[in-house]
């Protein structure tokens, strides 16, 4: 009697319903590919210098952050509802080829869900480094200038957006020159910089407020920094200023000054 009721399984669908499930699709390759290839990047990233985050990176890490925290939601429904259809067949005669496929597919989703946690934890990982960086307590070469060095880089990509949408250039002088001819010209350029520079003020302070009771020190950090971006914004033609006579945007325009145009689009690493 005990076995007899512990075979039988009440179904949540119908077995139309149960029986498209192997034909919806849910094991896509796609899906398993760009999994791997996000961690790839994420992990990559991980390794990497730690430096003053840009806002780009900030924006990428959430993106991939929300993206595997959705895929593993979705896919721990797929694969609740696989082996649920997989359980209710399994007591029928005959359907042994259909409890193998919707085993087999529930099997691929909770591979991927684990993916999708592995990637959701990477990813808070890497924004945790890029906050602590961003708030100076974990800065390989902390000298004071980081946060300025920070600005001037997103500067320069602002700038050239603005142009043409293009990117910064490693080795093209007459790019080069055309940036800094823009970054000079005024035109509201530093007060259209400042509007979107005061966006990562907010979000340090934002993630400041959401730091734990356990972490005082990188919640002070941040809202520190967070005071400092917003310093540097009161004054959007006094920073336009300083980023021009900075040494990093000197340095910029010298790698550039001796090269051959070549039109090239590389980004800088910020």
């Amino acid at each position: 009697m005990e076995a007899t009721m512990a075979a039988v399984v009440v179904a949540r669908y119908t077995d139309e319903d149960i029986r498209s499930l192997v034909h919806d699709h849910i094991v896509d390759p796609q899906v398993e590919a760009d999994l791997t290839s996000m961690q790839s990047e994420v992990r990559r990233a991980l390794q990497e210098r730690a430096e003053f985050p840009s806002i780009a990176q900030l924006d990428w890490v959430d993106y991939i952050e929300q993206t595997a925290v959705k895929l593993a939601r979705e896919m721990e429904e797929d694969g609740g509802d696989l082996w649920h259809g997989a359980d209710v067949f399994a007591t029928r005669p005959g359907e042994e080829g259909l409890v193998s496929e919707l085993r087999s597919q529930a099997a691929w989703c909770d591979q991927r869900r684990a993916q999708a946690d592995a990637l959701t934890a990477d990813a808070r990982g890497l924004r945790d480094r890029y906050l602590r960086t961003a708030a100076g307590i974990t800065v390989e070469h902390k000298d004071g200038s980081e946060l300025l060095r920070a600005a001037t880089s997103e500067f320069r990509h602002h700038v050239a957006k603005e142009m043409d949408g293009g990117g910064v250039p490693e080795t093209d002088a007459a790019r080069a020159e055309a940036i800094e001819a823009a970054a000079r010209a005024g035109q509201g350029v530093g007060a259209r910089f400042t509007k979107m520079l005061v966006g990562l003020a907010e979000r340090l302070g934002q993630r400041a407020l959401d730091c734990g009771a356990g972490d005082e020190a990188l919640k002070e950090a941040l809202m520190r920094r967070a005071a400092e971006v917003e310093e540097l914004c009161t004054d959007p033609e006094a920073l336009v200023t300083r980023m021009l006579a900075s040494s990093s945007w000197r340095l910029w325009r010298a790698l550039n000054a001796q090269a051959t145009p070549q039109g090239s689009m590389n980004a800088t690493p910020l």
